[in-house]
């Protein structure tokens, strides 16, 4: 991230999120509105229990934060399926937990070890939270908006088609039909398992921060009309691709990139927090040697 003079960062446009599916639409405005509204709505019945795992209670207010810990993206998902999965992902993790206290597993010293870190990390996050809550105030983050991201062109989009199989043979076999002139759309239909199948393999616009490194960077070498000539791998699966075409979109409306900019204005406070947490709690870094530095590596 790159901090201008006045302290704001810069918006990064290109950051991966390998973590979704392919068929996931990118958020739109309304879609990030509607996602905050929902999720406001959860905190102000806090307390309302979501699930109960044992004596584990989930509530409203746990399901927020998990959701709230999700990429963006997730904001183009209809909201009772997003519920469902947060609740579903912390049920889980619940039940896993009791099972791990019946079998004494909280007792290891490697385990113990562990929660203290992410105890650790519960405080600096809730840390940043709190102290730098004045620099994400709408009228804050509007600012950084304005002077960043409005007026300005958004990131370049690529609408392609794609079809996912299991194996190359079979995206070779599929690339032959389609250079014998099978229609891609019913070869998606028939033979992808990527979730556009339904669709013909139609991914829509897509930025490049949407996808797979892999897949990114073969969507945006190809120019409207070509196709892969070679199937591409991605997390073990084969993927064939054609661009139908690209556009460069105007800037993001503020409520879609809103939730961005508070993490990058948050991000760049953190070093001056740091000096202040430092002051209280002396910190050494002893590096592999085994020899404490001269100063700590976050100076």
């Amino acid at each position: 991230m790159l901090a201008c003079a006045a302290g704001f960062p810069m918006v990064a446009w290109a950051q991966p999120v390998a973590t979704e599916p392919a068929g996931v639409p990118p958020p739109t405005a309304a879609a990030a509105a509607s996602l905050d509204a929902a999720l406001a709505e959860l905190d102000r019945s806090a307390d309302t229990i979501a699930a109960e795992v044992g004596s584990r209670a989930i509530t409203w207010a746990d399901v927020a934060d998990r959701i709230r810990a999700m990429p963006e993206v997730v904001s183009a998902i209809a909201f009772p399926d997003l519920y469902k999965q947060a609740a579903l992902q912390l049920m889980h993790e619940a039940a896993l937990a009791a099972y791990g206290r019946s079998l004494h597993i909280d007792n290891d010293a490697a385990t113990r070890r562990r929660l203290a870190v992410a105890i650790d990390k519960a405080l600096a996050d809730e840390v940043l939270r709190r102290s730098l809550a004045p620099n994400v105030s709408d009228q804050s983050l509007r600012q950084v908006y304005n002077a960043y991201v409005a007026n300005k062109p958004g990131p370049d989009e690529v609408r392609a088609r794609l079809i996912m199989v299991d194996t190359q043979d079979k995206a070779d076999e599929l690339i032959k039909r389609l250079q014998a002139g099978a229609s891609f759309a019913d070869l998606a239909r028939a033979f992808s398992q990527d979730g556009t199948a339904r669709n013909g393999g139609d991914l829509g616009f897509a930025r490049l921060d949407m996808l797979t490194p892999e897949l990114g960077a073969v969507m945006f070498a190809l120019a409207p009309g070509q196709m892969t000539q070679y199937p591409v791998r991605s997390n073990n699966r084969w993927f064939i691709i054609r661009v139908e075409e690209r556009r460069q979109p105007p800037a993001p409306a503020f409520d879609a990139i809103k939730r961005v900019l508070e993490r990058d204005v948050i991000r760049a406070g953190v070093p001056q927090l740091l000096q202040a947490a430092e002051k209280v709690t002396p910190v050494r870094y002893y590096g592999l040697t085994g020899k404490e530095p001269a100063a700590s590596p976050t100076n």
